[in-house]
């Protein structure tokens, strides 16, 4: 019980604002009932718990963690999930996005009740799925997530809940065979440590390697990540990762690719190191919906926007959002030269400037006398190849585009009047 509490309480110390995930089991009970004995009037706590929509025992479950956190004084927030399918999947996914979403209204850190056994039937899933060195970690990689039970076992957990007198409650589908961890944890690691019995501080020393290798790897590939081209989830300098030996660039795109939001799986890491390795143009289908786009010297991990059909009207004050682009405008009197900032322009406030996504056939009007060039061409010229062009806008006054936000500010092609509005643009991520 001591050394469980000296766990929370070097959390406490470090921590003033959490999210407690607590399901109503045994593991989150414990972490709940820690941190109300031991946190002060310097914290600021939120219950947080799920339920899953499996049945009566998770309604159960969610109740009783509600009514702890409500004897404690605490405020909770639950919700239940309605999801298409019910595989382990979909319903951490569904978990996490609920905990991340009440995080972020409270500006606070979520916290679970991992333990060491938890940790361990991670690593061994992955081990089973071919994971390399970013999947080995297991709980121990850097996530921003606090779990304070993480070096100690389940049965230690559960003695405390019994010296406590703690109120949980025992879901039924950890028994069940359905689940590939639960067939890890009632079957295969038995098994294992029968015949092996170090098996698993062999695990958790892999474990251990692999989390510093992670942090490594991660400290060294900010060298590759290019910003070359603004307002993308991450731009990776090809040149420089052209130079890498076959078995180093496999080691440092699954950290690189993180950066994006997106997980390479074995087709997405074999995916992906061939589009490094392609000319100018190529692509690959990723994870998550995300694409490879490779450049003239770079490479885009990139969620090709949705098409935008509409026309809006540019506000000549505040704030005008047009999918993942935002424009402020304010008033003025005379243009500031900008120099070639390509997310600024000055429009005069006659010319009812509207915003659009771009159309294969648009023409930049490049100066006063009317030339013109294609759009497409000053894409070219940035890098922004293939899916990246979906859903980027340009704004026109009359017939005549005179800017592509971020590509290419056409101030020539803009006649001055007593009254102009400054336009800043700025690429925004959802």
């Amino acid at each position: 019980m001591n050394a469980i509490e000296a766990s929370v309480q070097r959390l406490l110390s470090r921590r003033q604002r959490l999210v407690l995930a607590v399901s109503g089991g045994a593991d989150s009970a414990v972490l709940l009932d820690c941190v109300v004995r031991l946190r002060t009037s310097r914290h600021n706590i939120v219950v947080a718990s799920v339920d899953h929509g499996t049945g009566e025992v998770a309604t159960e479950a969610t109740a009783v963690a509600v009514s702890a956190a409500a004897r404690a004084g605490l405020p909770a927030i639950s919700e239940r999930l309605t999801l298409s399918q019910y595989d382990e999947a979909t319903l951490r996914e569904g978990r996490w996005k609920f905990l991340r979403r009440v995080a972020a209204a409270h500006d606070a850190t979520v916290v679970t009740a991992h333990s060491l056994d938890d940790h361990i039937e991670t690593v061994v899933m992955r081990v089973l799925r071919g994971s390399g060195a970013r999947g080995l970690a297991g709980l121990l990689a850097e996530s921003g997530i606090e779990r304070p039970l993480l070096e100690h076992r389940r049965a230690a957990i559960r003695d405390y809940a019994r010296i406590r007198g703690i109120e949980f409650v025992e879901d039924p589908s950890n028994a069940s065979l359905v689940y590939l961890r639960n067939r890890i944890r009632l079957q295969l690691l038995p098994s294992l440590r029968a015949v092996r019995p170090d098996f698993e501080d062999e695990i958790l020393d892999v474990a251990r390697k692999a989390a510093q290798l992670r942090r490594d790897i991660d400290d060294i590939v900010r060298e590759f990540i290019s910003e070359r081209v603004d307002g993308q989830p991450v731009v990776l300098d090809a040149d420089a990762l052209q130079e890498l030996p076959d078995d180093s660039l496999r080691l440092v795109l699954p950290a690189l690719a993180a950066r994006s939001g997106t997980t390479l799986d074995r087709r997405g890491l074999v995916r992906l190191a061939s589009v490094v390795r392609s000319a100018a143009g190529s692509r690959g289908q990723l994870s998550g919906g995300f694409e490879a786009i490779r450049g003239r010297h770079d490479v885009t991990i990139v969620r090709p926007a949705a098409v935008d059909p509409a026309v809006l009207r540019l506000r000549e004050k505040g704030e005008t959002r047009f999918g993942s682009f935002r424009f402020r405008a304010e008033p003025s009197a005379s243009i500031v030269d900008e120099g070639s900032d390509a997310w600024r322009i000055y429009i005069p406030r006659s010319a009812e400037a509207v915003v659009r996504q771009w159309h294969p056939g648009d023409r930049l009007t490049i100066d006063l006398k009317g030339s013109r060039r294609r759009v497409k061409r000053f894409f070219a010229d940035a890098g922004v190849v293939g899916p990246m062009r979906m859903g980027w806008p340009v704004v026109i006054c009359g017939d005549d585009v005179v800017w592509i936000p971020g590509i290419k500010s056409s101030q020539a092609a803009v006649r001055r009047e007593p009254k102009m509005v400054h336009y800043k643009c700025e690429r925004i991520r959802d």
